[in-house]
């Protein structure tokens, strides 16, 4: 049984359909709700007549969330975390794409973003609780009295992927009202509620780079840091020079297209040497891992023990998922071993650890081997 009582929630609104439906429910249900839309950067306005319809953060997308709460009869407060936003995800991003590694900066957003300034902000205006439009589950478990991250019903909306950086505690004052329902509800209830955002386009981009070109954004911070990006080699996995590269911030491991190589099979990295300014190209085969090694690890309650250690194991967000062993080490640190092995270990992105639905936490991908 869910104890969370119906006070007062301050609810993240982006201007999208989920976080109007979010803010929607929660009302019906009889909370005291407070709209609250986040300003993280100054990208969007200047590519806001662009793209009127960027998922977050553009002017238009708040003017949305605005006017939902219009319609709703609730409050809406506009917030300005651009410094930390600045801090904590666009300079992670562009630190993570020049040390030759694929950041995930949704991770970083809900961790350092959603969940701590957000939640000084609930403190600040005396809210109970916050809410999101993720689909996504925060359950109490009756026998050991603890909240739990559990997957949405809609296992693909499910997004607890980019949740692990939470915390049992931060769950126990965090709601998920669409967790339990699917997109197509979502859709018909923004609808039935005459909210202005019901055929509101799903956000795919990254929301400080509006047009989704992040060779662009990560090219335009070398220049004003007066670090061109400079060409190298791309070698095979025997040091034989095959071309060359234009900058290896460019490059992920796994990519496959934009190499300009003709090997007479396809090619793909395989590693990305930042000290040599070198891409390692290989077969499907060198892609291959039966291991990774994973830092910056939260576990959302404790480490894991017993039969949690067999876990189900996601490299990216769109990864079904592969059995493994974790072995959780002191520091942050968990090396995962892997009962098959595995596709495209990408430093720099997220693995999260999976126990049926629940999350039992995750981390960054330092390697993978």
């Amino acid at each position: 049984m869910n104890t969370k009582n119906k006070k007062t929630v301050l609810v993240a609104m982006s201007g999208g359909v989920d976080s109007s439906v979010t803010a929607a429910l929660l009302k019906e249900q009889g909370y005291s709700v407070i709209g609250i839309t986040m300003r993280l950067s100054d990208e969007e306005e200047s590519m806001s007549n662009v793209l009127p319809d960027r998922p977050c953060c553009s002017i238009e997308m708040t003017s949305r969330a605005r006017r939902v709460c219009d319609v709703l009869g609730v409050a809406h407060y506009v917030v300005d975390f651009r410094e930390v936003f600045q801090k904590q995800v666009k300079d992670n991003f562009f630190e993570q794409y020049i040390t030759g590694t694929t950041p995930n900066p949704c991770v970083r957003c809900n961790t350092y973003i959603k969940w701590k300034p957000l939640v000084r902000k609930k403190n600040a205006l005396g809210a109970d609780y916050i809410a999101t439009g993720h689909y996504a589950r925060s359950v109490l478990n009756d026998d050991t009295g603890k909240f739990e991250l559990r997957r949405g019903l809609d296992h693909w909306k499910d997004q607890t992927y980019f949740l692990w950086g939470l915390s049992e505690e931060q769950l126990s004052y965090t709601l998920f009202p669409l967790g339990d329902i699917t997109k197509k509800e979502v859709r018909s209830l923004a609808k039935m509620y005459n909210l202005p955002t019901w055929n509101a386009p799903e956000s795919q981009e990254i929301c400080f780079i509006p047009d989704n070109n992040y060779r662009r954004y990560v090219e335009e911070r070398l220049k004003e840091q007066g670090l061109p990006a400079s060409v190298g080699e791309i070698q095979d996995r025997d040091g034989n020079v095959l071309g060359s590269h234009p900058g290896y911030h460019n490059f992920t491991i796994g990519q496959r297209k934009g190499l300009g190589i003709a090997l007479g099979e396809a090619a793909y990295v395989t590693e990305i040497d930042t000290e040599e300014n070198t891409l390692v190209v290989g077969n499907v085969e060198d892609l291959m891992s039966d291991s990774l090694q994973a830092e910056s690890v939260c576990w959302v309650d404790s480490a894991p023990s017993g039969d949690d250690v067999n876990a189900t194991i996601k490299i990216r967000y769109r990864d079904p998922g592969s059995e493994g062993k974790l072995f959780p080490e002191g520091s942050g640190k968990v090396t995962v071993r892997f009962s098959e092995p595995v596709r495209a270990v990408t430093p720099g992105q997220s693995v999260v650890f999976y126990k049926d639905d629940r999350v039992l936490g995750g981390g960054i991908i330092s390697k993978g081997k």
